[in-house]
């Protein structure tokens, strides 16, 4: 089984999602102490009392450390390459980065891990990694008691090993992109709010602000806003600690945690003519991607902010055949209002032929169509 692992990456100064383990070796020393998880530090590791830090982060967070916990530190220079798959962004496909015009290529460039966390669902220690104390000594808004701090919270939040005698009704993965960067962003968040107390009670300095800062690159821009939206979330509700009940559906939580308007049920799939054409895939991009999509677009952060206000679901189709690919996406406004700005919005970058139903349109020709109606926009990609 895959490890599961989280962590706090920078690019351009910023932090990242890591979904696959790396593992690092090194001598480790046994700390004593007194709880029934045994912890272990690295030699390597810079002289900070990592037991009496674990012991506040606990405090804090108002929970316990459940499996044995070893810290290490990254045996590079540089920490890790980190560089995400190419081809995909969480559960965003290649042909659904074609239809938002993004290249999947864009922030592939190399990118080093300041920590990570790494933990096998199905059993074993929490492992943690830190990069050297020099690389993080550069990097102007994170000390390393933050860096320490935030890793501690993630591996404090990973629940006991499933005995086997456990068994749940249904899975709760993850299906869309949107429910796996709120996912992230939550996680990470509540880790940087939990350092960020951390920081203001026993020293250090953290500046999550400096994550609010644009960036180019769409990837690192998502991831980006992403955490910071998180650690703005869990701020506000006073959040230390992760537990099932409390991980937000969508990002659209997370950018408007006082709003209970809740997720439109599942759209279903535009009538567009797909005879011959296979479903292959279903997602859900979210408001907070197609927030931060419009941006790197050109589009400004207030525009962008307001263009995607309002956003209640949306559902992007994947078709395809052996000489066709057909990318529907549906979403939906509280207001018809909303939906037509974002079609004003979305003009501005993108060029497509207005129809009033999609359903005479075949896709045997490559091209962009859109329908508004009321409170929900529709719009095929069709390249053949």
């Amino acid at each position: 089984m895959k490890s599961r692992r989280r962590g706090v990456l920078f690019a351009a100064l910023l932090f990242g999602a890591l979904l696959t383990g790396v593992y690092a070796n090194g001598h480790l020393n046994s700390v004593e102490e007194e709880r029934n998880a045994r912890v272990e530090i690295c030699e390597s590791l810079p002289e900070y009392d990592f037991e009496r830090m674990l012991s506040r982060t606990e405090r804090i967070t108002g929970q316990q450390l459940q499996r044995n916990l070893s810290i290490c530190v990254e045996r590079t220079d540089s920490g890790i390459d980190t560089t995400p798959n190419q081809a995909q962004f969480a559960f965003v496909e290649e042909d659904g980065l074609r239809f938002f015009e993004l290249d999947e290529r864009e922030s592939s460039t190399e990118r080093s891990s300041l920590g990570h966390t790494t933990v096998s669902p199905d059993g074993g220690p929490v492992e943690v990694f830190l990069a050297n104390q020099t690389v993080v000594e550069n990097v102007p808004w994170l000390s390393y008691e933050a860096l320490v701090v935030h890793e501690l919270s993630d591996a404090i939040g990973i629940p006991a090993a499933n005995d086997g005698t456990t068994t749940g009704s249904r899975s709760t993965a993850p299906q869309t992109t949107d429910e796996v960067l709120a996912r992230q962003a939550v996680s990470n968040g509540v880790s940087l709010y939990v350092a960020d107390v951390y920081i203001d009670r026993y020293g250090g300095h953290l500046n999550v602000s400096a994550l609010s800062a644009p960036e180019q690159q769409w990837k690192r821009q998502i991831t980006q806003s992403m955490y910071y939206s998180g650690y703005r979330y869990s701020k506000q509700l006073d959040q230390r600690s992760v537990r099932g009940t409390d991980i937000p559906e969508s990002t659209a939580q997370l950018l408007h945690p006082n709003e209970t308007e809740p997720i439109d049920e599942r759209l279903e799939s535009p009538n567009v003519s797909t005879t011959s054409l296979e479903r292959v895939h279903t997602d859900r991009v979210g408001e907070l991607f197609l927030r931060e999509t419009l941006e790197s677009k050109g589009i400004s952060p207030s525009r962008a902010t307001a263009a995607t206000d309002g956003w209640t679901n949306d559902r992007m189709d994947y078709y395809r055949s052996s000489n066709a690919t057909v990318v529907t996406w549906r979403v939906t406004w509280e207001r018809a209002s909303q939906a037509t700005e974002f079609v004003d919005t979305y003009a501005e970058v993108y060029d497509f032929e207005r129809v009033s139903t999609l359903s005479p349109v075949s896709c045997d020709e490559s091209g962009r169509y859109l329908a508004l109606s009321e409170k929900t926009v529709t719009v095929a990609g069709c390249t053949t």
